[in-house]
């Protein structure tokens, strides 16, 4: 039988918190992460062995990880394939400030996304070079020691980033003079808590340098901002899962929603709140959930006795 998704439960008793983390461990339990490695956009940044080049890389990746990753990945490769051919991700940033694009950058476009994007976000990250030995030291100026999560390193980030990006060449070049004569494309690798966007390309990446590299996932580069800061990256398929789960009961995708999932996250792990993102993120991505009752497919999955689908 198939059907839409029906009633989801609004709030998560303290048993059931139990039971649904239970059950979130089968899950992760479960995952073959080198496998699903290989398919997701953290194989990126994952190639690179030093943690300027690195953070670089998984920035770009993760600006671009929206739609369909079929799609989206030969981007990633070509941009990255012309920043190893300058020496790597954070040589070009900094080349860029003073030399020519290399020859290819201008034609690469993905979605709404075009060359003159990209030449901008290199350059932009260039400059924060020139003030910061690493991005990782752009986003611990922002965070405030105990605070709940890392909104604030965000939204300082990201504002910097955009103030930045005004100070380059191309901004120059193409007479940009405030955030917004900024092209729309550039404009999108900008997204900020204080304007109520999820950040999900954002948490993403944070994730990516912040976790720790337990289940070789993630790498663990950062050390300034604890884990237990992170916020779920909330994208289609996890905000979709979430709800079925009870863990929200919001059906946007915004900062609210990815907030109010984690706070769920943190009662079940309050060091490491958003250490089931991966699992729950490829049980979408493989198909393995199909987002309604599947008598095929729901019975295998480690999530199925706590679904509401």
């Amino acid at each position: 039988m198939r059907g839409p998704p029906s009633g989801l439960r609004t709030s998560l008793s303290p048993p059931a918190d139990e039971t649904v983390r239970r059950h979130l461990e089968r899950l992760y339990a479960s995952v073959d992460a080198p496998a699903r490695i290989a398919a997701d956009p953290i194989a990126f940044p994952r190639r690179y062995p030093r943690k300027v080049d690195a953070e670089v890389a998984g920035l770009i990746a993760a600006q671009l990880a929206y739609g369909r990753v079929d799609l989206f990945r030969p981007v990633v490769a070509a941009i990255l394939s012309l920043a190893d051919g300058a020496g790597g991700p954070r040589a070009l940033a900094e080349q860029l400030l003073d030399g020519p694009s290399p020859p290819g950058l201008a034609s690469i476009k993905y979605r709404w996304n075009r060359g003159p994007d990209f030449e901008l976000l290199f350059q932009t990250l260039g400059q924060v070079f020139l003030r910061y030995p690493d991005l990782e030291s752009l986003f611990v100026e922002g965070w405030e020691d105990g605070a709940v999560t890392i909104k604030g390193s965000l939204t300082h980030a990201a504002a910097t980033l955009a103030a930045l990006s005004l100070e380059t060449p191309a901004a120059a070049a193409l007479g940009i003079r405030s955030v917004s004569d900024l092209p729309r494309g550039f404009r999108y690798f900008l997204s900020s808590p204080v304007r109520g966007s999820a950040c999900k390309r954002w948490n993403m990446y944070l994730r990516w340098m912040i976790r720790p590299t337990t289940e070789g996932i993630d790498l663990g580069l950062w050390t300034g901002i604890p884990p237990r800061a992170l916020v779920i990256p909330l994208d289609t398929h996890v905000r979709r899962i979430v709800r079925f789960l009870g863990l929200t009961a919001r059906k946007d995708d915004s900062w609210r929603t990815a907030e109010e999932v984690t706070a769920a996250l943190r009662a079940m792990d309050p060091a490491d709140p958003i250490r089931y993102d991966f699992a729950i993120a490829h049980l979408g991505i493989s198909r393995a959930c199909l987002g309604y009752r599947d008598d095929d497919v729901c019975p295998s999955c480690p999530l199925n006795p706590v679904c509401t689908a």
